[in-house]
């Protein structure tokens, strides 16, 4: 226990010096790459896979409340991110987990000691105390965070600093914290996502992956960002929540991780699936980028070892033969316990969702694009991108030049003139780009 609460205490002095003495800046000179910062990623991220392996055991009995709670009393589990008090629920009950398990083993093989029963006993509680303290530990800290009057805070230590010496100061050494939080919501998120950009220009990999961001969107509180519906990938904007600007770590985070670039085919094949494919590439990179977001990062290796399960799950029923995991549906969406939904269609209680069909590939949907235009159907390069889920950036530079070849006369069977006119060229559509603000209907909770 006071291993643990040293590692505690810790952990939140440095998160407390990384929100107000470090916050980014733009007087931050971009980040030199470096090539331990890939083996740091990588390395971290296997350490996650080997602790959620040794915290399997912990996993079953949440899991089989989960299962009853969703099966027997028919109650949706997917929208529960966006309730402060559904997850304080979760925290509470993954720290009584841990107690029960602790209390059990102990009655049963004493204190830990160096023999291997007890040891093989106690793995599994040390890989959730590391789970805990990194993910759940900087989750409660930003929400706490995030509903500290900042603003007020700020503008208070600047009004103040003429009339004392200890009040010039405190404004001085916290002159980020000041210039940050004085910021409207929105021009915080304009200001995280121009640091970020700035910060990574040296790094061509991050820089590539980032140009697929144009904006940070914040869309209303009621609204949970989970199963996909956390960005727009036609326009390139990634989904936030007005509380979210308060941690400019979970910002740049959201930043990296929901970036849409993850669906052009040049990243990673179409159609994907999210458990064992999409979501440890984005984890990958969040890592090795970790210099970007400290903070971040450490709830994203924290995180990954509740989520690894479920990849070495899939793989192995897929490895037996049973192949359980969905792709990612034509909307981006995902399911993200595909093993409930298998159970679902067994029991005729599939939902309406999961008959959406899966992401397109580049060779359907030229060909839809093409049946569309011969029935006189123009589409601009951004209604390709919305109509079948890429990034405007990959319609631009690869898609149209597929396209281009495919609407030639063909032995006369397509009419090459009628196809071209009907397709807006790629240069021409830019200014066709539309980013109205989304609706409380339309638009797409804390990090994940």
């Amino acid at each position: 226990m006071l291993v643990i609460g040293i590692v505690a205490v810790l952990v939140i002095a440095i998160q407390l010096a990384l929100y107000t003495l470090w916050l980014p800046d733009p007087f931050d000179g971009p980040i030199e790459p470096h090539p331990l910062d890939r083996h740091l990623g990588t390395a971290l991220h296997i350490a996650a896979y080997a602790l959620s392996v040794m915290r399997l055991p912990l996993c079953v009995a949440p899991y089989l409340a989960k299962l009853f709670v969703h099966l027997a009393l028919k109650a949706s589990y997917t929208g529960s991110d966006g309730n402060y008090f559904l997850q304080a629920l979760r925290v509470v009950g993954d720290g009584v987990n841990l107690g029960l398990t602790t209390a059990i083993i102990l009655i049963l093989t004493g204190a830990p000691s160096t023999h291997v029963l007890p040891f093989l006993f106690y793995a599994p509680l040390v890989a959730e105390t590391i789970r805990l303290i990194t993910e759940k530990g900087l989750m409660v800290f930003s929400g706490i965070w995030q509903i500290v009057p900042h603003r007020r805070i700020a503008r208070a230590i600047h009004s103040s600093r003429s009339s004392r010496v200890f009040w010039s100061g405190l404004s001085k050494r916290l002159a980020r914290y000041c210039r940050y939080y004085s910021l409207s919501d929105d021009e915080r998120a304009q200001h995280i996502l121009c640091v970020l950009k700035s910060r990574a220009e040296l790094d061509r990999d991050a820089a590539e992956r980032l140009e697929y961001v144009r904006a940070l969107r914040i869309v209303p509180r009621r609204r949970s960002l989970r199963t996909g519906e956390v960005r727009d990938i036609a326009c390139g904007e990634v989904f936030i929540h007005a509380s979210w600007t308060n941690d400019p770590w979970l910002l740049i985070g959201q930043a990296l991780r929901r970036a849409p670039w993850v669906f052009d085919p040049r990243y990673l094949r179409r159609p994907f699936c999210y458990r064992t494919e999409s979501n440890p590439l984005v984890t990958r990179f969040v890592l090795c980028h970790a210099r970007y977001c400290p903070s971040y990062a450490i709830y994203q290796f924290g995180h990954e070892i509740k989520a690894a399960r479920h990849e070495v799950f899939y793989r192995l029923m897929r490895w037996l033969g049973v192949d359980i995991e969905e792709t990612v549906r034509e909307d981006g969406t995902a399911n993200f316990d595909p093993f409930i939904g298998w159970i679902e269609k067994r029991l005729g209680r599939a939902s309406a969702r999961s008959d959406q069909r899966p992401l397109w590939k580049d060779e359907e949907a030229i060909v839809d694009i093409l049946r569309r235009s011969m029935a006189g159907e123009t589409m601009s390069a951004p209604d390709i991108a919305r109509r079948y889920t890429y990034p405007l950036k990959y319609v631009e530079e690869v898609l149209w030049d597929k396209l281009a070849p495919a609407t030639t006369p063909h032995d006369g069977a397509v009419d090459g003139e009628r196809l071209s006119s009907s397709l807006t060229p790629a240069s021409q559509s830019l200014p066709a780009i539309q980013t109205q603000p989304l609706s409380s209907e339309s638009s797409a909770s804390a990090r994940g």
